[in-house]
């Protein structure tokens, strides 16, 4: 059973010239929204914004909605936006594409993160001879398999260098699932390069095993190793709900870009001390306590090098770029991987058609910086 947390908004409002911050003059009429964020880093934002109050001075009602009690798999989540069980994501920005291709459409209104938090490692036996992708021809490499963004990442970093995918020898898919087996492989020199995300991207650099040779945990890192940004994590909505109510669209989005302002230029610690209830577990006994709030903490901390600073918009080429690099990737013929390659196969799918950036753009615009 899911835990549905509620924001209760005052009836304020954003007048035509109100975007600064909230105003005590302004009386706008209140609105609910069911908001879906997946599992973790996603609750950042909007719990943030709880916590700052935004929400409320927005005159926005808030329902935390979790898309496993609705759905049995979660990439079929842009369904529930469309069938209006709920009204926004906050998750992958790979979900529009797919939704797209599958008659189920989203289109991302807000960018929370422009890297897809990948590392890129070597082992340290052979990294004086490891110095750039044109290096990987004859590696061992575990990257996990099939459709996952660590492989095709990792494929499409290869291509970039001039190498076929199979370049390379991938090395058991469930090494990445099982650190032990995939830190003892690399002491008996069985793996040569390693495609990983956190928390196993801290474990193994804590064994000095590793050095990184691309970081995709930012945009610089990204640009480097991919050539431009990554859409990663998303705010996104039905292309119905946002025609029925832009008006509502645009307050959730000032809200985003004051709380990503505000993520941007203060520290995690301080982030933390801000943040409401619904970031964190309900079931943490006192004695645990700060252990846990560090471990929050240290979350946040990872991740912040690798959201989106100053434009919060979906650059176009970036888009372009995502539905270029997912849409070539093979599929296997598990439930998601026939839902994507639905997707692939549909030709429907136009990048431009994946973002709507009047929102952001407007918000930027005429919010004051505080």
């Amino acid at each position: 059973m899911s835990t549905r947390r509620h924001l209760f908004a005052l009836p304020l409002a954003l007048a035509p010239l109100a975007l600064s911050g909230p105003s005590r003059a302004a009386t706008p009429e209140g609105f609910k929204i069911r908001l879906a964020p997946m599992p973790g880093i996603g609750h950042l934002v909007p719990e943030l914004a709880r916590g700052l109050g935004y929400f409320r001075e927005a005159g926005i009602e808030v329902e935390t909605i979790d898309v496993m009690n609705y759905i049995d798999d979660d990439f079929y989540s842009t369904k529930l936006l469309n069938d209006g069980t709920i009204d926004a994501e906050i998750c992958w920005f790979h979900r529009v594409i797919f939704g797209i291709g599958n008659d189920e459409p989203a289109r991302a209104v807000f960018l929370i993160e422009n890297s897809p938090h990948m590392t890129i490692l070597v082992a340290n036996r052979v990294r004086d001879q490891i110095h750039s992708a044109t290096d990987f021809r004859g590696r061992t490499i575990a990257d996990s398999a099939g459709f996952s963004t660590r492989h095709y990442l990792t494929d499409f970093v290869l291509s970039r260098a001039g190498l076929p995918p199979d370049s390379y020898t991938a090395a058991p898919a469930e090494w990445l699932e099982k650190p032990d087996e995939l830190v003892a492989a690399l002491k008996a020199g069985k793996v040569d390069i390693i495609s990983s995300m956190e928390p196993l991207t801290s474990r193994l650099l804590a064994t000095k095993l590793v050095t990184p040779l691309y970081r995709l945990t930012d945009a610089a890192g990204t640009r480097e190793a991919l050539g431009d940004v990554w859409p990663a994590r998303s705010l996104y909505i039905a292309p119905r709900y946002i025609d029925a109510h832009p008006d509502r669209v645009q307050r959730l989005v000032n809200v985003f870009v004051r709380t990503m302002r505000f993520i941007n230029s203060h520290t995690a610690e301080e982030l933390i001390a801000r943040m409401a209830s619904g970031f964190f577990s309900p079931d943490v006994s006192n004695d645990v306590w700060a252990d846990y709030k560090k471990t929050k903490t240290d979350e946040i901390a990872k991740v912040q090098p690798g959201l989106t600073h100053g434009d919060y918009s979906i650059p176009p080429a970036a888009a372009r770029l995502v539905a270029d690099v997912i849409l070539r990737t093979p599929f296997d013929d598990s439930p998601e991987g026939r839902y994507r390659r639905t997707a692939a196969q549909s030709g429907k799918i136009r990048p431009e058609a994946t973002y709507d950036n009047r929102f952001v753009e407007r918000a930027m615009r005429e919010i004051q910086r505080s």
